[in-house]
């Protein structure tokens, strides 16, 4: 029974490091594959210098901030791609100044997000989200910012492979942006994508073979987990 406790605890500790990498990564991601972008369209803080000039910046440091210029991205009534799941306008949300808040650190600019940057980015790479729901949103969200560039819809199409794996193409880039699900990215009973809300969790704490095999020859690793680890009891095998 100790063991087990100090497994748990160690997974838990492990798990809240990987929330905060999380984070990172995907401002990172952000930054780096928008960087060189085109010129800003809405001036931000002009004595702040902005991150593509290489100076240090503290990312995490800054505040929301409300930006109904520049924003937003993309429209939803315009994203094929859109999600029912996450579509607040199309049922009925008639608050829509939601989608013009970004942020904005306290010592640098970041870059507007520019969907051709990133396509050329990704040209002949892979950008896989891996983990639960909370991904899932934020996969939605960059296909819809990077398709809202393509002009031509017969040069990017969607795959679901009937699982676990759906799969956005670029063709003009041959740049792939994918999700899969992996709630609690080692196996567990919660690994079916719409059949996953179970009494009791059960994980195989040592195996991470099934699903990793799907992104090991993948370029871009975007993962959240920890969320489904946040239970008084999980049974391990």
């Amino acid at each position: 029974m100790a063991k087990q406790q100090l497994l748990m605890l160690g997974i838990r500790a492990s798990f809240h490091t990987l929330s905060a990498v999380l984070v990172a990564g995907v401002i990172f991601t952000a930054v780096f594959l928008s960087r060189n972008v085109l010129p800003k369209e809405h001036p931000q803080s002009d004595s702040a210098p902005n991150v593509e000039d290489g100076r240090e910046c503290n990312l995490f440091e800054g505040k929301w901030v409300f930006d109904n210029e520049s924003n937003p991205i993309y429209k939803e009534e315009e994203c094929k791609f859109m999600s029912d799941q996450l579509a607040c306008e199309k049922f009925g949300r008639k608050d829509s100044s939601y989608k013009f808040w970004r942020w904005q650190p306290r010592t640098c600019n970041l870059p507007r997000f520019n969907g051709t940057k990133l396509l050329e980015s990704l040209r002949n790479k892979r950008m896989v989200y891996v983990g639960d729901s909370l991904n899932r949103g934020q996969w939605v969200s960059m296909v819809c910012m990077a398709s809202s560039v393509i002009t031509n819809p017969k040069l990017m199409h969607m795959h679901n492979n009937g699982s676990n794996l759906i799969t956005f193409k670029s063709l003009e880039y041959n740049a792939t942006i994918e999700f899969y699900w992996a709630p609690l990215l080692v196996e567990s009973n919660s690994d079916d994508p719409t059949n996953h809300r179970l009494p009791e969790r059960i994980v195989r704490i040592q195996s991470i073979e099934k699903h990793a095999r799907h992104w090991t020859e993948s370029d871009i690793i975007v993962l959240n987990s920890y969320l489904w680890w946040r239970m008084p009891h999980i049974k391990t095998l």
